[in-house]
Formats: C-alpha cells, sequence, structure tokens
C-alpha cells in the first residue's frame, strides 16, 4: 500500500458548529453514562441489530438508491451501462458528498489534485459531454425522404429489385464530423473511466 492510498482512506474532515445541547441530548447523555446505552438497539443482542441494518430495513428501503436508478429496467448494452454507471458515482459523489464540504479538499498534495479532476470530470459529464452529443447529432447529413433511398433495376428475367442508391461519397467523408465527434467522446469517457479506477480510494467521506 502505497503513500497515496493511506492517505485517500484517511481524509482529513473539517471542523463543525457542535450541535445545540436540547434537552433531549442532555437526557440521552445522562442515560450513556449511567447504562452506556444511547439507542433503542443498545438493549437488544448486537446481532439483532445488525439483521436489522443489514437485511430488514435494506429490504424496505435499498441503499444507494441513486446509483440504482442509473440502470434503467430497459435492457441496455453492459458496453454503454460501464459509461452511465461509472459517471453517476461521479455525478453523486460531486453533488452529494464534494458539495458538502465536509473533507478539507486542500490537506494534501494527493486531495487537491482529486478535487480538481473531480471538478473538471463533473464539468465535462453534465456540460461538455451533453454539448458534444447534441454536435454529433448535427453533424449527420440531412435525411432524404425514404422514398429516395432506393433505386429499381431491371433484371435478366424481366423483374425489377430494389436496390440502395449509392451517392458515390466515401464514408469517412460523408461522415467525417460524425467519426470526429465520436472518437472525441469515447477517448474523453475512457479517460475519465480510467482515472475513476485509480482515484476511487478518494470518494468517500
Amino acid at each position: 500500500m502505497n503513500l497515496e492510498i493511506i492517505k485517500a482512506k484517511n481524509q482529513s474532515l473539517k471542523d463543525f458548529p457542535k450541535k445545540p445541547y436540547t434537552l433531549i441530548r442532555k437526557i440521552r447523555n445522562c442515560i450513556f453514562e449511567k447504562y452506556d446505552i444511547w439507542d433503542i438497539w443498545d438493549l437488544l443482542p448486537y446481532r439483532w441489530s445488525l439483521i436489522y441494518y443489514d437485511q430488514i430495513k435494506p429490504f424496505f428501503s435499498p441503499r444507494n438508491k441513486r446509483i440504482r436508478k442509473a440502470i434503467p429496467r430497459q435492457y441496455r448494452d453492459i458496453s454503454s451501462l460501464i459509461v452511465d454507471v461509472n459517471f453517476e458515482f461521479i455525478k453523486a459523489f460531486y453533488e452529494d458528498e464534494y458539495k458538502a464540504d465536509i473533507v478539507d479538499w486542500d490537506a494534501t498534495k494527493h486531495h487537491k489534485e482529486f478535487a480538481q479532476w473531480l471538478e473538471r470530470a463533473y464539468e465535462y459529464i453534465t456540460k461538455t459531454k451533453p454539448q458534444l452529443e447534441k454536435d454529433l447529432e448535427k453533424a449527420y447529413p440531412p435525411s432524404k425522404p425514404i422514398e429516395e433511398w432506393f433505386e429499381r433495376v431491371p433484371q435478366e428475367d424481366g423483374t425489377t429489385r430494389m436496390y440502395m442508391k449509392d451517392d458515390g461519397i466515401p464514408y469517412e467523408i460523408k461522415y467525417k464530423d460524425v467519426i470526429r465527434i465520436e472518437e472525441e467522446i469515447r477517448n474523453r469517457d475512457t479517460e475519465i473511466l480510467t482515472e475513476i479506477v485509480k482515484r476511487r480510494d478518494f470518494f468517500w467521506t
């Protein structure tokens, strides 16, 4: 285990103001000091609380709901799910945890680098990529009416067959902008997917 991983697993949390010392909190503190009971589960065997939190509660209210929603009920190829789910990891962490400002992201050089990368990745996922996808749609040549796609070709036996017309323009030229944008999206997606694996130990607060 290298130093970067050790530091990633020991986030420096910021100091937060203490919660108001309410009457209920005073009573709970008193009971805890005298009887070592803080929660109702402290009165029951520890194994029972594990069963509740690990099996019963998740059954009625599954954890990681946001990530679960990133996988649609309809069939999707795994190749696209790899991108969608991992990008949802980044969005969820940025919006739900990073923006909460709990961790001191200036604590170490590695934390600063991660924070900068996270912001760039989030910017790409939420703004740059959607714009590239719009550009991709516009890059396709205008579509002709379907009746103009084909032509009738007489056959030797006197019949005719329908063949798709060839406009004579090579695919690489006709779809040059489409290929370029698709390649840019693929390369940038791959870069972020690679980095999220390398930086996975920073994704917690």
